[in-house]
């Protein structure tokens, strides 16, 4: 039996992660067992490679300030399980979460005894956030996809909106290898009489468009030809004679931005443009290009897309400075790939390691200018150290790589 919120945690962590699957029938099921009824409540999907966080962070801070309520679905974390769901941006708290892990903790034994199989880690966990978002009379979700979309848990929800970022390389165990294949996982989130927003690069513009009409979708498209940009810091941009002013910093986040703001134009078109600047100069996400020191930020970069658009934002943003960079990643990830992007920027680049389950050693990637430094902590310590004035140190390779650092860096 689980007895406190650490065991509950560790219980719902240690379920299996993935199973092979062809249909949503499971989550159907599960659903059906919990009995709630979502249906009054409006609903966004946010599906892509990178940038759905701060898509979601985007739109949930505009429709606070618009007075709604909002529950916010994402993952992972970067320091406590907690963040993955919240409402009104606060996480959901200790004692209801130790209560609704419990609660499925008992449905996982009824459906098991039913259907003969258990509950994956983050149908559960979708799951809570249900049940949490009903409890909470949320007016709106903005459920955040969690892998691919076709067959996500998310996925068995119908939706008023649907928003994909980018597409690019990652998770391809489960969603192929090509562009194509990872997009047409993304793209099925849509269904028959749904509207998709999308940035996508246009590249993908006539897959998509082949997608949408055999779905009997509709669609908007937009790219930075749509906007222009002002300044890197802080980040300002107009877009259809509005301009736009935000907290976040990072190359990506024009097209970030900009696909929340029409997101709400859509499906909340009586929400003033003055409600929506409010709402995106007081947005903050964790772990993107976040500053924890002088000439120091931590981003959750963790993969090559992820890189490519970060190596950007360090060209424009940082073009007085020398980049230095700390780097570790997850095994399951295309290391050689993610380091040979550092290394087109990055005036000094150092390989480092940090306590992970998933955690393989990264010391054969330290080649030619290339460093290894065992830990990460006194890495970091002895960088600053070494860092002049016109020096940027930007941390990245792994979300939970910074989350580690972020838990750890004032101590």
């Amino acid at each position: 039996m689980l007895n406190n919120l650490n065991q509950a945690i560790e219980w719902i962590e240690t379920r299996i992660k993935f199973r092979p699957k062809t249909d949503l029938e499971r989550m159907k099921r599960a659903y059906e067992i919990l009995d709630i009824d979502l249906k009054a409540i409006k609903k966004i999907h946010v599906a892509g490679t990178n940038g759905k966080g701060s898509v979601c962070s985007y739109l949930t801070h505009i429709l606070i300030e618009a007075g709604y309520k909002v529950g916010t679905y994402t993952s992972p974390y970067l320091v406590r399980f907690n963040e993955r769901i919240r409402y009104q941006m606060n996480e959901i708290e200790d004692d209801i979460l130790f209560e609704l892990i419990l609660r499925v903790y008992d449905l996982n034994l009824v459906y098991e005894e039913r259907y003969k199989e258990t509950l994956t880690f983050f149908e559960l966990l979708t799951l809570i956030s249900f049940i949490y978002f009903d409890m909470k009379k949320v007016d709106v979700m903005v459920m955040e996809v969690g892998l691919g979309g076709l067959l996500d848990a998310t996925n068995v929800l119908s939706y008023d909106l649907s928003l994909i970022t980018s597409i690019g390389f990652d998770h391809m165990k489960q969603l192929g290898n090509t562009l194509e294949l990872i997009a047409y996982n993304k793209l099925g989130i849509l269904e028959e009489g749904s509207h998709l927003i999308t940035t996508v690069d246009p590249k993908l513009h006539g897959y998509f468009k082949k997608y949408v009409k055999n779905v009997k979708a509709t669609a908007e498209y937009y790219t930075m030809d749509d906007l222009e940009r002002i300044s890197d810091i802080p980040l300002t941009f107009k877009a259809f004679k509005h301009t736009y002013k935000l907290s976040l910093i990072g190359e990506y986040q024009f097209l970030n931005a900009l696909l929340a703001i029409q997101g709400i134009h859509y499906l909340f078109p009586d929400i003033k443009e003055s409600v929506i600047k409010k709402g995106l100069k007081k947005t903050t996400w964790a772990g993107r290009l976040e500053k924890i020191e002088e000439n120091i930020y931590l981003d959750g970069a963790h993969n090559t897309h992820a890189i490519d658009s970060l190596k950007e934002t360090a060209l424009h943003t940082f073009k007085d400075y020398e980049i230095w960079v700390l780097f570790s990643a997850l095994g399951d990830k295309d290391v050689t790939g993610m380091i040979e992007r550092v290394k087109k920027f990055a005036k000094r680049l150092v390989i480092t390691s940090f306590p992970d389950s998933r955690f393989n050693d990264l010391k054969e990637y330290a080649t030619g200018d290339t460093e290894y430094m065992e830990n990460a902590l006194p890495a970091l310590q002895l960088l600053k150290e070494e860092m002049g004035k016109n020096t940027i140190l930007l941390i990245f390779g792994s979300l939970h790589f910074a989350g580690y650092i972020k838990s750890n860096y004032k101590k």
